[in-house]
């Protein structure tokens, strides 16, 4: 059951917890800090609103993005080696990333929109393991994410969308804990900018010179960058800067989730020198 929750003064709703969990959690795993409430009530946590020029532009992202199952998980592939046993995970949109990481400790599920949040307790509200927040990374009072300790933030596809990425991620770097790893994914190359873009409400698309400087100015060690699809510029470019639609279509996300494997093999053999997207793998010091 959905508890309600605290409205702030400007009517904006404020950081609510959803718990959920796992059956199959072994008797000397600990699910959760003890000493950390698995449900309450955050009060007065605003949440800003990004500038989108179309809010069903996003919801129908979000959506499609089961079209690109082979994709997600092989980027899943690509950073597990550096997942811990206690997640945060930011911008969690409808728990695609949650649902592949069931196996874990703690996962730590905060975005800053209701429904999602929402979507996401209907899917694991049954897990105990899984603790879902509407909550904003780039809050001052995002400090109540340090009970939960977790060893591991992952950022997949969400930075992009906040205005004040530098307090996001310095808030990461804060919230991680001492020798754990912030995982980010981002659209590469402001050139890309286009259309959808635009629609879905991302600020900008980064190189990996500008996300490392970030990184390292909050105090986080980058480990590993490197870009990733290749491919997907082409479509990317035809349609977002020729024919300016707002989202790609199911028909073009069908079929590249049909050759994705393909790709994936040969450009891992390729230098990954040019991307669709950028891949950052960086460390908190201890």
């Amino acid at each position: 059951m959905v508890q309600s929750s605290p409205v702030a003064e400007d009517g904006v709703e404020c950081a609510r917890p959803l718990g959920a969990a796992i059956g199959s959690l072994g008797e000397n795993r600990t699910p959760r800090n003890p000493s950390a409430p698995r449900w309450q009530i955050v009060e007065h946590i605003p949440v800003s609103q990004p500038v989108w020029n179309s809010e069903s532009a996003l919801d129908e992202v979000r959506k499609r993005r089961a079209l690109i199952d082979r994709c997600d998980a092989y980027l899943l592939q690509e950073i597990a080696p550096y997942i811990g046993k206690r997640v945060l995970d930011v911008g969690c949109g409808h728990g695609n990333l949650v649902a592949q990481l069931l196996d874990r400790e703690l996962i730590v599920a905060i975005d800053i929109d209701p429904s999602s949040i929402t979507e996401v307790h209907a899917r694991f509200g049954d897990r105990p393991n899984v603790i879902a927040l509407v909550c904003d990374i780039t809050d001052s009072r995002h400090c109540m994410l340090r009970q939960y300790q977790c060893d591991t933030v992952i950022c997949l596809n969400t930075l992009e969308h906040i205005e004040d990425d530098g307090a996001a991620l310095a808030n990461m770097a804060e919230v991680v804990a001492p020798g754990g790893h912030v995982i980010i994914i981002v659209p590469a190359f402001q050139f890309l900018y286009g259309s959808m873009d635009a629609a879905i409400g991302h600020y900008r698309r980064y190189s990996q010179s500008e996300l490392q400087r970030k990184l390292e100015s909050v105090g986080l060690q980058v480990e590993k960058q490197y870009y990733l699809n290749a491919l997907g510029i082409l479509g990317w470019l035809v349609n977002g800067k020729i024919l300016r639609r707002p989202v790609p279509p199911s028909s073009q996300l069908r079929l590249f989730n049909i050759v994705f494997p393909l790709v994936s093999r040969i450009e891992a053999i390729l230098p990954r020198i040019v991307g669709l997207s950028l891949v950052s793998i960086s460390r908190r010091g201890c």
